[in-house]
């Protein structure tokens, strides 16, 4: 049995199921919004189990997983404020001991990889590692070093150190998306929070390469972003995309990266300069692709299934 971790707004989940639909494939599609309710829970006998929709499943009869994405339970907006801290460390342990229980050669990605790639300060050492530049970068809470690091790149940008999401609720989320640094910055914050402060490189185009296993699927922006440094605040992003070859030495390199990192999946996102030059910016272990299947026709949902029964049948 394959089993699909996400929630009920992730349209990209679709993309892959209907896949297993075509092969005839057992699969279970968790949305953990959903978790925490008599017909949604986590519990735990002889062994983890799931609990959905009358099925019972244990650990052991997962045959693969691919863990898409999280969200919070919509039955936390029942719980008193004063519990709720507890209550998602409870849920957030058992689910961690169902998940942890399957084979990491069963997981997209493993949980422990998925951790490791998705901190964007190991992921540069790892992509220096592979062969690629990475923008000089600071993380500091000291506001006299980032000046000096500022006055050296006046046009530095900061960005989220985990990824950037600030809130979430199910009606809505944000995110702390990657901004250029004004001149003269107000500094205070750092009082409180390690910032993140990199390098502004001067870009001729936006790449986003997805790879699935040993299989690559690279996009290009079409026209350049101008003054925006991140492409996701770009009105035009979501049909702003073209398929494109990128060069062999590139996903040769996010092939070297992937595997340093132990990821399966990964959406990576990189620039290329005027003189044709790759640099890295970042890997998101669980990034969006679903766009650029439905835009540009990549079949990113084709090779994660595919990937996922090859795991569950590995004699196929």
């Amino acid at each position: 049995m394959i089993l699909i971790v996400t929630h009920s707004a992730d349209l990209s989940a679709d993309l892959v199921i209907r896949h297993l639909q075509a092969e005839h494939q057992d699969y279970v599609r968790l949305d953990t919004d959903a978790l925490g309710t008599s017909e949604c829970s986590f519990g735990f006998a002889s062994e983890a189990e799931l609990n959905i929709a009358g099925r019972k499943i244990r650990a052991s009869d997962v045959s693969a997983v691919w863990v898409r994405r999280f969200a919070l339970p919509k039955s936390f907006s029942l719980i008193a404020p004063e519990h709720l801290d507890f209550v998602r460390r409870e849920l957030a342990t058992i689910m961690d001991s169902f998940l942890e229980a399957i084979p990491s050669n069963l997981q997209i990605n493993p949980s422990y990889a998925d951790r490791i790639s998705g901190n964007r300060l190991l992921q540069a050492r790892k992509a220096r590692e592979a062969g690629f530049r990475v923008p000089e970068t600071l993380v500091t809470q000291d506001a006299a070093v980032a000046r000096e690091f500022l006055s050296s790149h006046p046009r530095a940008v900061t960005k989220a150190i985990s990824f950037g999401r600030t809130s979430y609720s199910s009606e809505s989320e944000s995110f702390a998306h990657t901004s250029e640094v004004p001149a003269n910055p107000e500094l205070k914050g750092l009082d409180y929070c390690p910032s993140l402060f990199q390098e502004n490189i001067a870009k001729h185009f936006d790449w986003r390469i997805t790879s699935v296993g040993r299989q690559v699927f690279a996009a290009r922006m079409k026209f350049k972003t101008g003054d925006a440094v991140d492409w996701r605040c770009e009105p035009r992003a979501s049909s702003a995309f073209e398929a494109a070859a990128a060069p062999k030495d590139v996903t040769d390199r996010l092939a070297a990266l992937s595997i340093l990192s132990g990821i399966v999946y990964g959406a990576h996102d990189l620039i290329e300069t005027a003189t044709g030059e790759f640099i890295f910016i970042e890997t998101n272990p669980a990034g969006q692709w679903g766009w650029l299947e439905v835009t540009i026709g990549l079949p990113v949902g084709r090779a994660i299934a595919d990937e996922l029964m090859r795991r569950a049948c590995p004699s196929n």
